[in-house]
């Protein structure tokens, strides 16, 4: 039982001895504002001071519905999530399957102008207020004034000083700090993943042996890799070659595969899409290749580079703001992928991109960043379509991260990226055309699912890429001439 001269604090219910215990205990565990004058702040000590138990803060997460998936969305992203699933199964050549996604999902309308997950690092905002310690008894006051009205009555009462008149918090320089859900996903606080998901992951990357028909009709075994498919990007040259509405498109080096998610592994896209930019690398024969062993890294492996980067001090505040990825589920985002790729000496730069004043809409930006990238890098601006040895690009937007290969301008003047979502698969009409010479009948049909335009786009006002630069190669001009 409580002593009688105790002081019992107003919001949590530790008992103190005297005035100036219980006012410390208030300041430095229950400061206005979330900041107390009586904590020094810096960044080798933030991590340790901050509280990462928000709880009230956090976006709302829903599983896609389609099996196999449990990928954990906000509600805005929903819809277009579910239509990308659609095209991962077989079509046909037909467009009467091209039904408007809001007659199969009933999403609330205007959910996508709520959607405002932040990006890392240059974009994330990191001024957001976790302050929602919801223990006080003082009713129906805002959480950050039932701290301030709580307070001011005990300081009444033991005749203490007020802080706030000490200076304004505006005048302070912003402190790196602990993000949650928001930037993370759902699981911004676990300290380890599943058991079940590390011996699924463990398995990534695995070589099955499968029986395909050939087109003679006799059975072949061949080694593939069920979430790393090479061979897509020419594949989609032929496909965007075929479309008639396309009036030129740009493509990076074929070498790159895409890579998807296991069924039920959740949300390692970042992961997904720096195993895409290895497997260029890696095909390639790029700057950095010999790291990888001619082996795309697993996960944890990745895990295991942007740690030893932020040891290095590599954007090390990643660590603040995550408390360490190792053996999590914790999402990651562009500056951990530069991080990784700077570590081990692959030379990248990375850019954010946001709409301000009159710069207009930021897919603009984005359209002409990414198109700008392709023009010098070609060498042959003639054909319809122009391959390049270009690498791909890393691309985040709030809350999801792709790769890009390629850029189309259409006729009507339209423009799309033409990108491998992490999310999806290749559909079967599509990898079934690996390796071949065809004629599509609606070619467009196939190319639904790799294409971003402003439908998709605009919802978001901030993007940022990764672009790996590695030194131009030399050739051999003896080689190239046959030794003449």
């Amino acid at each position: 039982m409580d002593r009688p001269d105790m002081i019992i604090c107003p919001f949590c219910g530790l008992g103190a001895d005297g005035d100036y215990q219980i006012m410390l205990h208030m300041e430095t565990q229950h400061p206005e504002g979330g900041e107390s004058p009586f904590i020094v702040k810096d960044d080798a000590s933030i991590a340790a001071l901050i509280d990462v138990d928000s709880r009230n803060d956090e976006e709302e997460y829903i599983h896609c519905p389609v099996e196999g998936c449990g990928e954990a969305l906000l509600l805005a992203e929903l819809e277009s999530h579910v239509e990308m699933h659609e095209e991962e199964q077989d079509t046909t050549d037909s467009d009467d399957s091209d039904l408007s996604s809001n007659e199969r999902l009933k999403a609330q309308s205007g959910v996508a102008d709520t959607f405002d997950i932040k990006l890392s690092h240059a974009l994330r905002n990191l001024d957001d207020d976790d302050d929602d310690d919801d223990r006080t008894v003082v009713p129906d006051v805002p959480s950050p004034d039932r701290h301030a009205t709580a307070k001011a009555a005990w300081r009444k009462v033991l005749k203490m000083p007020d802080s706030s008149s000490k200076g304004s918090s505006s005048s302070k320089p912003t402190a790196r700090r602990r993000l949650g859900k928001s930037e993370l996903g759902p699981h911004a606080h676990e300290k380890q993943m599943p058991s079940w998901l590390v011996k699924l992951l463990e398995e990534d990357g695995a070589v099955k042996t499968s029986n395909v028909l050939e087109r003679d009709g006799k059975m072949r075994k061949v080694k593939i890799c069920p979430n790393m498919t090479a061979g897509i990007v020419p594949v989609l040259e032929q496909l965007l070659n075929q479309d008639e509405q396309v009036d030129f498109a740009y493509f990076c080096d074929p070498a790159v595969k895409h890579v998807s998610k296991l069924r039920r592994e959740g949300g390692f896209c970042g992961y997904r899409n720096i195993q895409m930019l290895c497997s260029y690398i890696i095909g390639a024969e790029s700057q950095g290749s010999e790291c990888f062993d001619k082996k795309i890294p697993s996960i944890f492996q990745i895990q295991d580079y942007i740690e030893n980067a932020w040891d290095q001090g590599i954007n090390s505040t990643g660590r603040i703001e995550t408390g360490g990825i190792r053996g999590t589920r914790k999402y990651i985002g562009t500056p951990d992928a530069q991080a990784m790729f700077c570590s081990i000496g692959i030379a990248c730069d990375a850019q954010g991109l946001k709409s301000k004043g009159n710069s207009g809409p930021a897919y603009e930006l984005l359209f002409r960043a990414v198109e700008n990238y392709f023009i010098n890098g070609c060498t042959d601006y003639n054909p319809k379509i122009r391959c390049t040895s270009l690498p791909p690009i890393y691309f985040q937007h709030p809350g999801h991260s792709m790769t890009i290969i390629g850029f189309e301008r259409k006729r009507d003047g339209s423009k799309n990226l033409i990108v491998f979502d992490p999310m999806f698969h290749d559909a079967a009409n599509v990898t079934k055309l690996i390796g071949m010479s065809f004629r599509a009948k609606h070619p467009a049909d196939h190319l639904r699912a790799y294409r971003r335009g402003v439908k998709y786009l605009k919802k978001y006002n901030e993007f940022e890429l990764l672009k790996l630069t590695p030194p131009p190669r030399i050739y051999n001009t003896a080689d190239d001439t046959g030794g003449l």
